[in-house]
């Protein structure tokens, strides 16, 4: 294990070998090999993503700020002019930027942000809850995607929810394992109900333990200001779908899909990773066990990008 220290040489957290030689790699194209390190992160809302991105990008570039943390487009667009051999992170919020359906639309401009990401030389770490939405010109430029989970594990004899658990696939000359595991996604996707052996990673990263009697994890930007930019963010996305003169109605339509929405993601989440039976989702949740079963069934079908 590599301890990883902040600014003031304090020791912050741990990276195993691998990852740490992983990240020298990546420091050392974006130094000295006139290159691009360009990633994906996906797993489902609040597997611990955005932690992870910080990290990785952290243990590249000890210059990293909130600034290039980047939220929406125009953070990102800000971040990638004004960057030169740096780490900056789409965070999740700005996912919807890199789809299929975006990307069509901004084609010349995310020409000309991928030559500008090229041409200065940045690590860039994109965080998505779905790999298979990603547009193919990000997909097929990317060097690496990480897959991200949130899942038990026993620690001295009890069980611990961890976060930012994950496997790396780097695409590599002979061995492309970038390549087979979204040709595994793909296959899975349009034969869901078919038994697929998923591909191996070329190594793990372990997750951090999260509860009382552990250590709260440690944020390379400041955590406050991650929160607060997060949050404005998200208060702008609201303003634009409830502007002032909308209806009542219409308000709290758009309260019942947010509710709906994180009802889905718990459904998920109570059933998948806490094993709670679908009687016990309903009463979690305060509905029925017929509306429970559905939530878990859509959310599965929302999740299919991922293994």
């Amino acid at each position: 294990m590599v301890m990883i220290k902040d600014n003031k040489g304090i020791e912050r957290y741990s990276l195993s070998t691998e990852t740490f030689n992983f990240l020298n790699r990546a420091r050392e194209k974006i130094e000295n090999e006139d290159a691009q390190v360009l990633g994906i992160i996906w797993g489902n809302v609040g597997c611990g993503k955005s932690l992870l991105a910080q990290k990785l990008a952290f243990a590249v570039d000890p210059t990293l700020s909130i600034d290039r943390v980047c939220f929406d487009k125009n953070e990102f667009v800000e971040a990638v002019i004004h960057s030169k051999k740096k780490a900056i992170i789409a965070d999740e919020g700005i996912s919807m930027f890199f789809s299929r359906a975006a990307m069509t639309k901004d084609a010349r401009l995310m020409q000309e942000l991928m030559a500008q990401i090229r041409q200065k030389n940045l690590m860039v770490l994109i965080c998505v809850p779905n790999l298979l939405t990603v547009d193919s010109l990000i997909l097929d430029a990317a060097n690496f995607v990480i897959r991200c989970w949130e899942e038990k594990k026993e620690i001295n004899g009890r069980l611990v929810q961890t976060k930012g658990n994950a496997s790396v696939f780097i695409e590599m000359p002979g061995d492309p394992y970038k390549s087979k595991v979204i040709h595994y996604l793909k296959n899975k996707r349009s034969n869901f109900r078919q038994r697929m052996r998923p591909p191996q990673p070329l190594f793990y990263i372990p997750g951090n333990p999260i509860g009382e009697s552990f250590s709260k994890p440690w944020y390379p930007v400041d955590e406050k200001d991650y929160r607060i930019k997060k949050e404005s963010i998200l208060e702008k996305y609201q303003l634009k779908n409830n502007p002032v003169n909308s209806s009542k109605s219409s308000k709290k339509e758009n309260m019942l899909t947010i509710k709906k929405r994180i009802n889905i993601q718990n459904a998920l989440h109570m059933k998948e990773t806490l094993n709670f039976s679908i009687k016990k989702i309903a009463e979690s949740l305060n509905i029925s066990s017929k509306t429970a079963s559905s939530y878990v069934k859509e959310g599965k079908r929302e999740n299919r990008g991922t293994i």
